[in-house]
C-alpha cells in the first residue's frame, strides 16, 4: 500500500500556480529544515529533480489522483529551481537518498490549520519512513503556531488511515472528493490537535 494522502498534495498542484505575491509564497515557507533520526525533510532544489521524480511511480499518481502531466509539472518546477511553495522532499540522512516528498498547504490565517500531504518512492516503502516524517511534520508544523493539522485520505487507503491513529490524529469528516485527474473518491479527513498538558 502506498503510503500517499490527498489532501496537501493534490491541492499543491492547483494552487501553486496561483502563488504571484511575496506574501502568499511566504505564508507556505513556514517551516525550517526538519530533522528525525532517520530523515531530513527540506525544500527542494534543482538538484533534487531527477531523484524526486524516481519517487513519483504509477501508484504514486494513483494513490493521489495525479496525471502523468501532474508529475512533470512539479519536477519540472523542481528542476527548474521555480518557487514549488509548501513542497519539501524527503531525504535519508545516513546517504542523503531523496526518498518521498511532502507538502504543507497553511490555512489563509496562519493560525488555524495546515492541510498536509506527503509520498514515500517505491523502494523505501514499507520501513516506517511515513510514519517518521509525518509524525515530525506535524509537530513541527504545531511549533510554528498552528493549532490544527489536517489529513485527508482515500477511505480505501488503510497506510494513511494506521498512520493517522499512530501520531494521535481523530477523523473529522467523510465526503466525496474530487481529484485532479478527474476522478472523485469517497474521503476522510483527519485532524490532529496537540495536546497540551497544565503544569502541576
Amino acid at each position: 500500500m502506498v503510503a500517499a494522502v490527498l489532501v496537501a498534495v493534490w491541492l499543491w498542484v492547483w494552487r501553486v500556480s496561483e502563488l504571484t505575491s511575496k506574501e502568499s509564497t511566504a505564508r507556505y515557507d513556514v517551516l525550517r529544515d526538519i530533522e528525525t533520526s532517520r530523515l531530513t525533510l527540506r525544500r527542494p532544489a534543482p538538484k533534487d529533480a531527477v531523484p524526486l521524480e524516481a519517487t513519483i511511480d504509477d501508484a504514486m499518481l494513483a494513490s493521489n489522483g495525479w496525471t502523468q502531466r501532474n508529475g512533470r509539472a512539479l519536477i519540472k518546477a523542481v528542476r527548474r529551481g521555480h518557487p514549488t511553495p509548501g513542497l519539501l522532499v524527503i531525504e535519508s540522512r545516513s546517504d542523503t537518498t531523496v526518498i518521498g516528498g511532502a507538502t504543507v498547504h497553511p490555512s489563509a490565517d496562519q493560525t488555524s490549520f495546515a492541510s498536509i500531504g506527503w509520498w514515500i518512492g517505491p523502494s523505501h516503502r514499507r520501513a516506517g519512513y511515513a510514519s517518521e516524517a509525518v509524525a515530525a511534520l506535524v509537530d513541527a508544523i504545531h511549533d510554528t503556531g498552528y493549532t490544527s493539522v489536517e489529513i485527508g485520505t482515500n477511505e480505501s487507503n488503510l497506510a494513511v488511515q494506521r498512520i493517522c491513529d499512530k501520531i494521535g490524529a481523530t477523523e473529522k469528516d467523510r465526503r466525496p472528493q474530487p481529484l485532479p485527474d478527474g476522478s472523485t473518491v469517497p474521503g476522510i479527513w483527519y485532524e490532529h490537535h496537540r495536546v497540551v498538558t497544565e503544569p502541576t
